[in-house]
This record gives C-alpha cells, sequence and structure tokens, in this order.
C-alpha cells in the first residue's frame, strides 16, 4: 500500500497543476539530470503506529477461522522539495508555496474527494511536519548535504494488512470466571 498510497499524492498534485515525480532525493541533488519536475517527493522515513494495532489473531472467514497477524499501520514521511535549476530560487519558494497551499485546502484524502484512491485504502491524512534548524540538517546531512528548498509532510492511515491460508483452532471450550462485587 505504500506506492498507491504515495503516487495518489503525485497524482493529486499533478491534476493540481504542480509538476510533481518521485525521486531518490540524495542522487538529485548530486545530478540534476534524471528528473523533469519541478517537485520531487522522496519518502524519507517509514514508521509503524504501534497504538492501532488489533490485538485479534484470528478472523472469521466463511464457515471457519484463520489465523491473521495484525494490520500494520504506518505513518509515511514524505520529502517535497523543489529542484528548478540555478537561477529559479523565486521559483523554487513559489513551487513550495503551491504545494503547501494544495495541502492545507486538502489533507484529507478518502474515497468521496478522490475517486481513484485505492480501495484497499481507507483514508489518507497529511500532516505538516515542523522541523527546527538541528532537524532539517541531520535530515539533509543524511540526503547529501546540499539544501534545496522544501517542505516535510507525515502521511498518516497506510495499513497493510493481509489474510494468511492458516486455519484457525477449533473452538472446544469456553471458560467463564465471575466475582462477586462488595
Amino acid at each position: 500500500m505504500i506506492f498507491p498510497a504515495v503516487n495518489i499524492i503525485r497524482q493529486e498534485l499533478i491534476n493540481n497543476g504542480i509538476n510533481a515525480d518521485f525521486g531518490n532525493i540524495s542522487e538529485i541533488v548530486n545530478d540534476n539530470n534524471g528528473i523533469n519536475a519541478d517537485i520531487v517527493i522522496s519518502l524519507i522515513n517509514i514508521e509503524e503506529n504501534r497504538i492501532s494495532r488489533d490485538p485479534n489473531n484470528y478472523v472469521r472467514k466463511d464457515d471457519g477461522i484463520i489465523m491473521k497477524n495484525p494490520a500494520m499501520h504506518l505513518y509515511l514521511t514524505l520529502l517535497f522539495t523543489s529542484v528548478r535549476p540555478a537561477g529559479g530560487y523565486g521559483l523554487s519558494l513559489q513551487d513550495l508555496q503551491n504545494v503547501i497551499g494544495f495541502f492545507q485546502k486538502k489533507y484529507l484524502f478518502d474515497h468521496s474527494n478522490t475517486p481513484a484512491l485505492d480501495l484497499n485504502i481507507e483514508k489518507l491524512i497529511l500532516d505538516m511536519v515542523s522541523l527546527n534548524l538541528q532537524q532539517l540538517h541531520e535530515i539533509w546531512s543524511v540526503l547529501g548535504g546540499r539544501y534545496f528548498p522544501s517542505v516535510v509532510y507525515r502521511m498518516r492511515m497506510v495499513t497493510i494488512d493481509s489474510l494468511s491460508d492458516l486455519k484457525g483452532p477449533l473452538i472446544e471450550e469456553i471458560q467463564a470466571n465471575y466475582f462477586k462485587m462488595k
């Protein structure tokens, strides 16, 4: 679900007049030849949201029970970088303003406002991440050291879930414990 989630964001930006594409920003920082977009979208981190994890390992399917590992709910951290050629700094700032303005108007993507959203994705929520200078320095040091105007968003609600073919155990006994309250 990672690619469909990030791809729908790219498509929505393009549909709103923002020339965006995927790219490994560390490679683009060193060699700007291979990109034909004004905004480069890079996945810079994946985190698991363990709080939303369902502890149930079994689900009912047809007339039986099958084993199922809990779904993984992910946070994806996306870096939107303006890669205008030299002398285009003002245009780079305008590109970032367009991205921020787009997500200010539409930060929630669901099937009612985004019909092309993958059917396995219920919704996506994008929140801007405010970075201090130290965090910004650390990100760009890891990515190659040369700074480009950029903004970071955290995408919530990316879920990876699949059923196994393993049958669950047959329920043979139900135990109920009752206690008296005084």
